[in-house]
């Protein structure tokens, strides 16, 4: 009725599919890909005013959180570090016919207008190290032996290779990873010494010592102090993120890894 010009419908898998530009988000979405989804919107190329979305209940409880409370995560992190996120109402189960097995919540997303300068790959992989046990203290998990080894590869990687580390993925897994690290992984690289490993591991405990941040756990951290924190550890030359090529913004696998 003279809307066939202004109206284009897409059927394609919202994960996968190019968006074309938008100013504004109203959606139900399939629970199952909330969290890629807000991913793809928030570190996505368009950029929007808002999004209305309804989540299931619990996931936007995750999203609200805020440091010290016990949903607080990764998720909330991430999202938090560009966009600001509004609760509107609740939804109960019994609004809809059939009735689903959730309730449901209305929360708004605006991006912010200035994000923090840091490179978000960087971002990503340090938060995922401090949120893989949001409760252990950040002492305890960076004197893991396989947290010191790895970081010791990157680190070396990052000085040795000038290259700049690229800004052009997205990721906001949802993940409060509960796997314990093993102490037991050896390290085969040649150009690893004990002694080289040793005094890496005490670099980083004089980082966490001087910012006082030895005895803290993720779960009560702000952003602006886990900003300060990958500052202090990347001025002293201590990396979390690998040298590799960019990656389309739109894949959806690149962010499921980090889950």
């Amino acid at each position: 009725m003279g809307f066939e010009d202004k109206l284009s419908v897409i059927r394609e898998d919202a994960l996968k599919a190019e968006f074309p530009k938008f100013d504004l988000v109203v959606a139900n979405i399939p629970y199952g890909i909330s969290s890629p989804l807000v991913a793809k919107l928030v570190y996505g190329v368009n950029p929007f005013r808002s999004a209305t979305l309804l989540l299931q209940k619990e996931f936007a409880r995750r999203l609200l959180a805020k440091p010290g409370d016990s949903e607080f995560n990764r998720l909330a992190v991430n999202v938090k570090l560009v966009a600001d996120v509004e609760f509107v109402m609740n939804v109960s189960k019994r609004d809809f016919l059939p009735a689903p097995k959730v309730d449901s919540s209305v929360v708004i997303i605006r991006p912010k207008d200035q994000i923090p300068d840091v490179n978000l790959d960087e971002w990503w992989a340090f938060t995922k190290t401090c949120f893989g046990k949001k409760n252990k203290t950040l002492g305890a998990t960076f004197k893991q032996k396989k947290k010191v080894i790895e970081l010791f590869r990157l680190s070396k990687m990052a000085s040795s290779n000038g290259e700049e580390m690229n800004r052009n993925q997205y990721v906001c897994a949802d993940d409060d990873g509960d796997n314990e690290e093993s102490d037991g992984e050896e390290c085969h690289s040649s150009s690893c010494t004990d002694r080289e490993l040793l005094l890496f591991k005490e670099k980083i405990i004089e980082v966490l010592k001087a910012a006082s941040f030895e005895d803290k756990r993720p779960s009560k951290l702000c952003n602006e102090e886990l900003l300060y924190l990958l500052s202090m550890l990347n001025q002293s030359g201590i990396y979390f993120h690998e040298l590799i090529k960019p990656s389309s913004v739109d894949n959806v696998a690149f962010a499921a890894a980090y889950s």
